[in-house]
């Protein structure tokens, strides 16, 4: 009763075809970014019907900043982002469930154009358009490198119109699959297996994505993708990741007109997956940040 009590007075702000959406926010330690990704959200063409914050064990005032900024704010335990966006979507109001990151900002149509396909009977969406925030930032265009990703955004122009990543999903359908797997590194890919479908890309969803700034940051990611399930998958993970090879690579990219502190990124990046491949060795149950 409830339910269809709030769709109703949405349905005559936002048209009856717009379901509500809640916005739900994992962090952790993301101070220096969570009130910019809040303040884009503020200013929505579509507002959410709530901003979730779920902070997850943060050691600095994430929270407190979330708070200030208007958001509720789950308090969590460290134990991931999988937990957090689970914990979030668990208490969520909305029909359709949207997951940011705490270090992303939003343009001002980003949740309407990701809640498009869902009303024209998706059950989820995502975006290619990911821009980098932070290109003045020398070890974020390194990282960008490693990654594969072209010099200003996370994804190719050329990106196909279906993919495993759900930025949106319909909350029935996210409560049915049993949410995100936690997997550790990768636990946003895992909803597509338990749906049985893919997202479907959302045109005109904009946002721009916060690439790490100091080398410690490159490391702390690649531990963390060292201490997930998905390196594991690889069937020489070790090998593939060692430092003659990697730095290989690097040079490579640096003479096909990359950065050149792409070189350093990746002995630093590569050595962080190693870490976290040793780490998860001794102690399986950790693969989080």
């Amino acid at each position: 009763m409830a339910r269809r009590w709030r769709r109703r007075c949405w349905a005559r702000v936002y048209g009856a075809t717009v379901p509500p959406v809640s916005v739900i926010v994992p962090a952790y330690d993301e101070a220096r970014h969570i009130e910019r990704a809040l303040a884009s959200l503020a200013v929505q063409d579509l507002p959410p019907l709530e901003v979730i914050v779920a902070d997850d064990g943060s050691r600095d005032d994430t929270a407190d900043r979330a708070e200030r900024a208007g958001a509720r704010v789950l308090r969590l335990a460290h134990a991931g982002p999988a937990r957090a966006k689970n914990a979030g979507a668990a208490v969520a109001r909305g029909e359709v469930l949207v997951f940011v990151d705490a270090d992303m900002t939003c343009a001002p149509g980003f949740l309407r154009a990701l809640v498009a396909p869902i009303r024209a009977g998706a059950t989820g969406s995502f975006t290619s358009e990911i821009h980098l925030a932070n290109p003045e930032k020398r070890w974020a265009r390194a990282y960008a490198t490693l990654r594969w990703s072209p010099p200003d955004r996370l994804l190719p122009h050329d990106f196909p119109d279906r993919w495993t990543q759900f930025r949106a999903i319909r909350r029935d359908a996210f409560e049915g699959a049993g949410g995100f797997a936690d997997v550790g590194y990768g636990e946003d890919l895992t909803l597509a297996e338990r749906l049985g479908t893919l997202a479907v890309a959302a045109p005109g969803a904009v946002c721009h994505h916060h690439h790490p700034e100091t080398l410690r940051e490159v490391f702390d990611n690649g531990r963390w993708v060292g201490r997930g399930a998905a390196v594991r998958t690889l069937a020489h993970p070790w090998r593939d990741h060692a430092l003659p090879r990697v730095l290989g690579l690097g040079v490579r990219q640096a003479l096909g007109g990359r950065t050149p502190w792409v070189i350093p990124a990746r002995a630093v990046y590569h050595t962080g997956v190693w870490t976290g491949l040793a780490q998860t060795a001794r102690d399986p149950g950790r693969h989080w940040k």
